[in-house]
């Protein structure tokens, strides 16, 4: 088994093939945020985008960003890993470190746009169809403009402020946040190892990608429309999702000769799997539930159009 492993550890085909994935996927997964960036650019603001979404989004590359580059550069981690690994070290590539920093600072732009075309917009804007989807109907946008100002007082659950994100979000990052810092404590202390507190972050990034997801998912429904919401970015993030699947599987099995690699790699692993598995909702309601929706508002000048004139 000792001679197999060292044949196919210094195979040039697989480790190509490994190199080609890793590239691809940094590519794809990478560009995906590019979309979102110039759509808001182009419409001065970014109503349709779910606050739930951009600001989960920060916290949770920051934890792949931490886990990513904790368990590629730090020594006791990786000797902590290769001693409940028989030996093997962790499936990091660098292609995962460069795309982990970059989608932090990138969503940590996508997020200051928020603010940004918030704050020059006006604030008639905030009460629009796009931005308060969970109190009206789609068709209330123009035939009913009571619903702009009565039904925002008669329901306290929803937040007045789009950029604000709801009161279990705000919740649930507050306890994402504490979590590692009371975790890393305990590490200093002893109780853990670093490489334990290093998959608690990777959980947190686990975590933050369906919470981010759903209210999107929502978000949409409610407004019967995917306007504001990128479709270009899913197209890539599915891409990338199957391409950094397959880097994984294959620098775990082909070349390292440890199929517990995969999931040893809980960061990696998941965030293919539940990007691929929300990817697929967007397009489905992109080209299936919402396809021919929108398309009057766009001939009529839909809301938010007369700032443009």
């Amino acid at each position: 088994m000792g001679v197999l492993n060292i044949q196919i550890e210094n195979h040039p085909v697989w480790n190509a093939v490994v190199s080609i994935c890793g590239i691809a996927y940094f590519i794809a997964w990478s560009y995906s945020f590019y979309p979102q960036l110039i759509l808001n650019y182009k419409r001065k603001r970014t109503t349709g985008l779910s606050p739930d979404f951009i600001y989960l989004n920060p916290l949770g590359f920051l934890a792949l960003t931490i886990w990513s580059w904790g368990a590629y550069f730090s020594p006791i981690a990786r000797e902590q890993y290769s001693n409940r690994h028989d030996g093997h070290l962790p499936q990091i590539s660098k292609s995962d470190l460069a795309f982990s920093l970059h989608a932090f600072i990138i969503s940590l732009v996508t997020l200051f746009q928020v603010w940004w075309y918030a704050r020059s917009s006006k604030p008639i804007d905030i009460y629009s169809r796009e931005s308060q989807p969970l109190l009206h109907d789609q068709s209330y946008s123009h035939e009913h403009p009571r619903s702009s100002s009565s039904g925002l007082k008669e329901n306290s659950l929803i937040s007045k402020n789009p950029t604000k994100p709801s009161l279990l979000i705000q919740i649930v990052l507050g306890i994402l946040i504490l979590t590692p810092i009371i975790s890393a404590i305990l590490v200093w202390l002893g109780k853990y190892e670093f490489l334990d507190w290093l998959y608690l972050i990777s959980s947190i990034k686990l975590i933050i990608s369906p919470l981010k997801y759903i209210p999107q998912v929502i978000l949409n429904w409610k407004l019967r429309s995917v306007e504001g919401f990128a479709i270009g970015q899913i197209i890539c993030d599915m891409i990338g999702s199957t391409l950094s699947f397959a880097q994984l599987v294959i620098s775990s099995i082909f070349i390292d000769g440890d199929p517990g690699g995969i999931v040893a790699n809980p960061a990696k692993l998941g965030l293919s799997f539940l990007s691929f598995a929300f990817d697929s909702v967007f397009i489905i309601q992109k080209y299936w539930f919402f396809r021919n929706e929108g398309k009057e508002d766009e001939r009529e000048g839909g809301p938010g159009d007369e700032e443009e004139h």
